[in-house]
């Protein structure tokens, strides 16, 4: 394959200004972190998202953060290509390649969005979960949120949906099953003092 045949270029990276030296600095700084979130999301998205606990109380779940890794091509081919610039390599093919593989990489993106969709949806249900549109943080937005039980998807939660889910992640993560009653106040509560 050509571009594992990295070939010498005639253009030397020591010749270039000072002002490209530290444009191409930045630019690997930039997509190597890039990178590591596009795989830290990706790792979160299949394992908080596609490998669900179904011992928890509530579920926000975002879908597109597992096929995230699908979008991987694109950052780490610039960094391979600044990398091969700095070593006064050509990176005409790299460039050949990474275009090639992003748009695999987001046509699959598309694709796996549908089934990731389907397969978290079709666990929660079967597992006894509930979706509940009052605290998802917009109409258009995700994440969607999943109740095991629905009689805790509350109207007047809607205005305080961030305190809503760390009041859930709260017993989630010390394992005490949440009461309705203690909700309802605590929903009281918050509301009261962001003044709505």
């Amino acid at each position: 394959m050509p571009f594992f045949k990295w070939e010498k270029s005639d253009e030397k990276f020591q010749e270039l200004t000072l002002k490209a030296k530290l444009l191409h600095l930045f630019s690997f700084l930039l997509f190597s972190i890039f990178t590591a979130t596009l795989l830290y999301l990706s790792y979160i998205g299949i394992f908080k998202h596609l490998f669900l606990e179904s011992r928890r109380f509530y579920i926000s779940e975002t879908g597109l953060l597992a096929p995230a890794i699908f979008f991987l091509p694109f950052p780490f081919f610039m960094v391979v290509a600044i990398i091969q610039k700095a070593f006064n390599y050509k990176i005409d093919q790299t460039f050949k390649f990474m275009i090639k593989a992003s748009t695999i990489g987001i046509a699959l993106f598309f694709v796996s969005i549908f089934f990731c969709s389907f397969y978290i949806e079709a666990y929660l249900k079967k597992h006894g979960y509930t979706y509940c549109s009052w605290y998802k943080f917009s109409p258009t937005r995700s994440p969607d949120v999943w109740l095991k039980d629905s009689r805790f998807c509350l109207k007047e939660g809607a205005v305080v949906t961030l305190d809503v889910e760390k009041w859930f992640e709260y017993h989630d993560n010390k394992g005490i099953e949440p009461q309705l009653d203690e909700l309802k106040v605590f929903i009281t509560k918050a509301r009261k003092e962001q003044g709505r």
